[in-house]
């Protein structure tokens, strides 16, 4: 009888940094992550030609590693990136799916993160309306955090959007498997229940679970619920209309009362204020130019004592 066994289905990543803008150190550059046992000294990398980038290729099973480069081979030589690319402990971020398919990772900067636009960003967000927001914070648990709860916490947009962009390595095109669930909190005995899941396509029981395939993608969900969908012509201000014009890469505000004046604010999810706008009430239409904007922004409107927060997606 023959019997035949699938070993694991590890694939060939190449792992690579830019040294450009250090010194490097004679000792080499190393790696040290879940990867390889958090060895500092087990895994140099090797320059490329004469180019500041320096590279190493490790066989890796699926699944979520966190490892950072070490500029020597010992502990204290290590570096300390930051959000987007690594969002807790400065520890980068690495997800390998089962597609069985080698993978060549995007040079990162030693001590930064690779570019804008390059590698593979997703960003979650999560309405939070529902919910007086703990002064723990809103963070996210699941396969990414290893379903620790502190480590990975979003950051308030728009006082009821709570936001965060996780950009990582891999092409554009490599798939991510997601399994994760808010907290109101930062402990477990704080965290959602999404659902239910006979109504929520991305529930199972009570973890959302779902395959991202395109970098860029933003995951709208609603805390104890399913997912909330961007509307560009709803707005509690019901004579006040707000479109984005794809075709002329404009905001187009319009109001049918000319009751009010307006004060307009474009922000991005980071907060950043990222244009404004004073209209007058005689202005029935005004345009605001946000050619060379991508991606999820908030407008404020302010008439009067009041103000509404509007959610669009510019693509």
């Amino acid at each position: 009888m023959l019997v035949s066994f699938q070993v694991n289905s590890q694939v060939n990543v190449k792992i690579q940094v830019d040294m450009s803008s250090e010194v490097v150190s004679s000792d080499g550059i190393h790696i040290a992550g879940s990867l390889n046992g958090w060895s500092p000294d087990s895994t140099m990398l090797t320059q490329e030609g004469t180019s500041n980038i320096y590279s190493v290729v490790i066989a890796l099973n699926p699944g979520w590693y966190e490892y950072k480069f070490l500029n020597g081979k010992t502990w204290g030589t290590e570096e300390s990136p930051d959000s987007p690319c690594a969002l807790w402990d400065n520890n980068r971020l690495l997800y390998i799916n089962d597609s069985g398919v080698d993978v060549n990772l995007v040079a990162v900067p030693f001590n930064g993160c690779n570019a804008d636009g390059t590698g593979f960003s997703l960003t979650y967000n999560v309405d939070m309306a529902s919910e007086t927001v703990s002064d723990n914070g809103v963070h996210l648990a699941g396969s990414i955090t290893g379903w620790q709860p502190n480590k990975f916490q979003l950051t308030d947009v728009s006082g009821t959007i709570y936001s965060r962009t996780l950009r990582l390595p891999t092409p554009a095109d490599y798939a991510l498997n997601l399994q994760y669930k808010y907290l109101n909190g930062n402990a477990w005995g704080t965290d959602e229940t999404p659902g239910p899941e006979a109504s929520c396509s991305a529930v199972t029981g009570t973890d959302r679970v779902l395959t991202v395939s395109t970098s860029g993608e933003q995951l709208f969900d609603v805390f104890n619920g399913c997912t909330y969908t961007l509307s560009l012509n709803d707005n509690p201000f019901n004579e006040i209309n707000v479109i984005y014009n794809k075709s002329t890469n404009q905001i187009v505000i319009s109001q049918n009362n000319n009751a009010s004046n307006l004060n307009v604010k474009i922000f991005d999810i980071t907060g950043k204020l990222i244009r404004k706008k004073d209209i007058n009430k005689d202005v029935t239409s005004s345009q605001i130019d946000v050619n060379g904007l991508r991606g999820l922004f908030f407008i404020q409107i302010k008439s009067n004592n009041s103000q509404s927060v509007k959610k669009v997606i510019i693509y």
